[in-house]
């Protein structure tokens, strides 16, 4: 008798704790990589990705250097980089600075001149920022890498004209401004075009504030 007793109690302690729980259910769980209804694309990147020799690509610490193209200020920043497949892709932190960063890519830290957020997670392929992160329109901004990765972007042509890509393949070796390469054509070696500087294929997302 005392177990059958038992066994009734504890069966209803359980029925009150999730009775308890669907009483709750108007809060909004978001986890880290949660992307908020709203989320707006600002920038996004596709073209570039052929060339008479096939498909483009590097392996490198990437950065790359944009603008906010409308007015307004924005949070819940995402941003990743593609790959050949136009699929995202994201790797190590990502560090969002306002002025441009030629040093190494260890280096980069909460007290780089410019800092403004470092990535805070990376969720599918795309690097989410922390909420209190927050970017303006019309405002030229920095993103660069601190670990290596393969993503895809232009060979020889400027396809995003505001801003560019920047890389370097060795930890010890500043990153620098990604110049256009040269290409052969029809079995010449035909030089990169002077002064062009290419970009990453890449896509930047935020919700107005």
């Amino acid at each position: 008798m005392r177990r059958l007793f038992s066994t009734a109690l504890l069966l209803w302690a359980t029925s009150v704790s999730f009775g308890c729980n669907s009483d709750s259910g108007t809060t909004q769980i978001m986890g880290p990589g949660a992307v908020p209804a709203d989320l707006r694309t600002l920038v996004d990147v596709t073209t570039g990705l052929d060339i008479t020799s096939g498909e483009t690509g590097t392996f490198n610490f990437a950065g790359q250097s944009f603008v906010v193209p409308e007015s307004g200020t924005f949070g819940d920043l995402r941003f990743n980089f593609y790959t050949f497949q136009k699929k995202p892709v994201a790797f190590g932190n990502l560090y969002l600075l306002t002025q441009e960063y030629l040093g190494l890519p260890g280096a980069l830290s909460s007290v780089t001149p410019g800092f403004v957020a470092r990535s805070e997670s990376i969720a599918d392929g795309v690097y989410v920022f922390n909420t209190s992160a927050v970017i303006t329109g019309g405002t030229k901004y920095w993103v660069y890498t601190d670990v290596q990765g393969s993503f895809a972007g232009s060979f020889d042509t400027d396809i995003y004209t505001g801003g560019d890509l920047y890389v370097t393949g060795i930890a010890s070796a500043p990153f620098r401004k990604a110049q256009a390469s040269g290409r052969m054509v029809g079995g010449v070696f035909v030089p990169a075009p002077a002064g062009v500087f290419v970009d990453a294929n890449f896509k930047l997302q935020a919700r107005g504030r």
